[in-house]
């Protein structure tokens, strides 16, 4: 007799087991309309693995190197010998009766990779392929050996752009190659997740699975991040922060906690004692304004739990602003569609990199109109602050810069120069007098060196 319903196969990654899987991913199979679904979490054999200097740990196939990126090396003999293994497994629960087009292979970090290639390479077009901060762990002349039934399984591809294990860059690389392929993939961009599963994207894998399971494997053409999933997500400040220290080893001397301080400090020296109410006359001078400008693919509401640092009394006259960027298709992420404030070619971004100086003038345009209407209703530029992130930093660099006042401050974090030499021509003589963060970031980490 067949086996009734559909299966989930549970792909680990290195270094856990099936059963610590099990235990965290269980319960989102229990819903009652999986009620007929099975699910196996086999555990990866041990071997010594290279990148954590030959420790033997619990692995599907070797790992030359961490952080994974888009270039990484990648051990195709191991990675092949471990599809192989995971095929044996499909093979014999279609042998049993289970209908490949209810079988779903799933997986974390490596186990996502595998769970990738796994279906690249099957000869039937299964349910589904779901990867969790993944990588594709083939190269692209692996190509010609995707047959045609499996280019016809769904994947939904969920990463983190925090992630510093396996880089968001390896995901959208990996997205891309699926996209040539004609592969349905939908990709669920996380702006500061790191390297971990969280309840919004299990949430979403299991609505996922249901959904395969009433619709077949048909789903719509390929799906880029949406914003709507990103603005649901609950990202708190907080633990946004220790998210980065966990993620690249940072202690409280490192470049996040300086930068709130210093910010801190910036507001702090023109905001008006705690013991004055300022008259009326002084009000103009005394408020403050701070916009934040986010980076790519996050949204304005997302950073606003940033605004509970500064909750004393020195601030109690200070507004902020959380603007969210447009959504447009950024080139460096494959043309997919997310909240960005002007295009970016390439990732990693380096000195040389193309700029769209165009996009960049035109988002500035948009940044000082903003500023405008503070400095009309009466705020002093002296007053007023642009800080931001990443791509957001790159663009309150720019908008300091050629704003024709002097302004109180400008704060940029993980950011860089979005324009030319041509550019710095246009940079006002009150633009350069502008307090930078940077400059604080620079002489906090070269005293933290000394």
């Amino acid at each position: 007799m067949a086996p009734a319903g559909g299966l989930v196969l549970w792909l680990h990654g290195s270094g856990q087991t099936g059963e610590e899987s099990r235990a965290q991913v269980g319960p989102y199979l229990s819903a009652p309309e999986l009620a007929s679904v099975r699910s196996s979490f086999p555990t990866a054999p041990t071997a010594p693995i290279p990148c954590y200097g030959g420790e033997v740990i619990t692995a599907w196939f070797g790992i030359p190197e961490v952080p994974i990126t888009a270039k990484s090396v990648r051990d195709e003999k191991e990675v092949l010998r471990a599809v192989e293994r995971v095929h044996e497994m499909l093979d014999r629960e279609v042998a049993a009766g289970t209908s490949p087009s209810k079988i779903f292979v799933c997986g974390l970090s490596q186990g996502g990779a595998l769970a990738l290639a796994t279906v690249l390479l099957y000869p039937k077009t299964l349910g589904g392929c779901v990867v969790f901060s993944g990588s594709l762990p083939l190269s692209k002349s692996f190509a010609e050996r995707v047959p045609t039934e499996a280019r016809k399984t769904p994947v939904v591809w969920f990463h983190g752009m925090a992630d510093g294990v396996v880089l968001f860059e390896a995901g959208h690389a990996g997205c891309a190659f699926l996209q040539e392929l004609g592969v349905p993939c939908e990709f669920k961009a996380y702006p500061t997740l790191g390297h971990t599963l969280v309840d919004e994207e299990l949430q979403y894998f299991q609505q996922w699975i249901k959904d395969r399971l009433s619709q077949g494997t048909c789903v719509p053409a390929t799906s880029l991040p949406d914003k709507e999933r990103c603005l649901k997500q609950p990202k708190i400040f907080s633990k946004f922060i220790e998210k980065k220290k966990e993620i690249y080893d940072l202690d409280d001397n490192s470049l996040i906690v300086p930068f709130l301080f210093s910010l801190a400090a910036s507001l702090r020296r023109r905001a008006p004692p705690s013991q004055l109410v300022p008259t009326p006359m002084a009000a103009a001078r005394s408020r403050s304004f701070v916009l934040w400008l986010h980076g790519l693919g996050d949204s304005g509401p997302a950073n606003e739990p940033i605004r509970t640092f500064f909750s004393a009394a020195e601030f109690r006259l200070t507004k902020w602003a959380f603007p969210s960027a447009p959504d447009s298709p950024v080139s460096c992420n494959h043309g997919a569609v997310m909240p960005s404030w002007f295009d970016i070619h390439e990732l990693p971004i380096s000195s040389g990199s193309p700029q769209h100086e165009i996009g960049v003038l035109k988002a500035v345009e948009n940044v000082h109109a903003v500023i405008d209407k503070e400095v009309a209703d009466g705020i002093h530029p002296e007053n007023i602050f642009v800080c931001g992130f990443s791509q957001g930093g790159a663009l309150t660099l720019a908008s300091v810069l050629l704003y024709p006042k002097t302004l109180g401050g400008g704060a940029v974090f993980s950011g860089w120069v979005p324009f030319g030499s041509s550019i710095t021509e246009r940079i006002s003589p009150k633009a350069r007098k502008v307090d930078s963060i940077v400059e604080h970031f620079r002489l906090q980490l070269c005293g933290h060196m000394e």
